[in-house]
């Protein structure tokens, strides 16, 4: 089977509150993003990215974000490398090591698929499927590059950034890679995408040198 390649525009939406974001995940309530600098967690209105609540978590470097359907795991990069569950109110609920984790480095990209747990990992360069109970690996294959980053579901194809080579790969859940989308020069805003989600019809992104939000249609 062959791989559709495009070259695709992304369009700048707005800023995020924090100075570094790292992961995106879309839900009904809003667009939670993880910040590895300052640590937060917050929750934004898509339309303006105004703040509707936040809450300061313990992890290290956070990078990825997805919600379970009632709480969200968040990646601790750096020590402590572990796959964190947090309830929306801010409380820890529980821990996972994170699979292909090197002594520095752990997950960057997280997202969550009828009942499992789908990690991209930069040391392994591997997209893993896990059990969310036990942390088991279910199924893995290899990411785009060596940068993987934010991982995104709509419904058909799972979506991963690889940063430096600024595309997104779509992938059927079996590791086919069926689409890749290569960014142009555009937008200055945020020219380098690292977490992202899926939202109406677009994949979305956030850059974490500039705080930007972009988006990326895919008909």
């Amino acid at each position: 089977m062959s791989v559709r390649d495009e070259t695709v525009h992304a369009h700048f939406r707005w800023y995020t509150p924090g100075p570094q974001p790292n992961g995106m995940q879309a839900t009904s309530a809003g667009i939670w993003v993880i910040d590895q600098h300052d640590l937060e967690c917050y929750l934004l209105d898509p339309a303006t990215g105004h703040t509707i609540k936040q809450f300061l978590t313990v992890t290290s470097h956070s990078s990825g974000i997805t919600w379970d359907g009632d709480a969200l795991w968040i990646a601790s990069t750096f020590t402590p490398i572990e796959l964190f569950r947090y309830s929306a109110d801010g409380q820890e609920l529980r821990r996972l090591p994170t699979p292909g984790a090197s002594e520095k480095s752990g997950a960057h990209g997280l997202e969550w698929i009828d009942g499992t747990l789908w990690v991209t990992v930069p040391p392994s360069a591997t997209t893993y499927q896990l059990d969310p109970a036990t942390g088991a690996i279910l199924r893995q294959f290899p990411a785009p590059g060596n940068r993987p980053h934010g991982i995104a579901w709509d419904g058909h194809l799972l979506w991963v950034v690889e940063t430096s080579h600024r595309t997104m790969t779509g992938y059927r859940l079996d590791g086919t890679a069926e689409r890749v989308l290569r960014m142009d020069d555009g937008p200055s805003e945020g020219p380098e995408p690292h977490g992202m989600t899926y939202l109406d019809g677009a994949l979305w992104y956030c850059d974490a040198n500039t705080r930007a939000v972009c988006t990326i249609d895919i008909p």
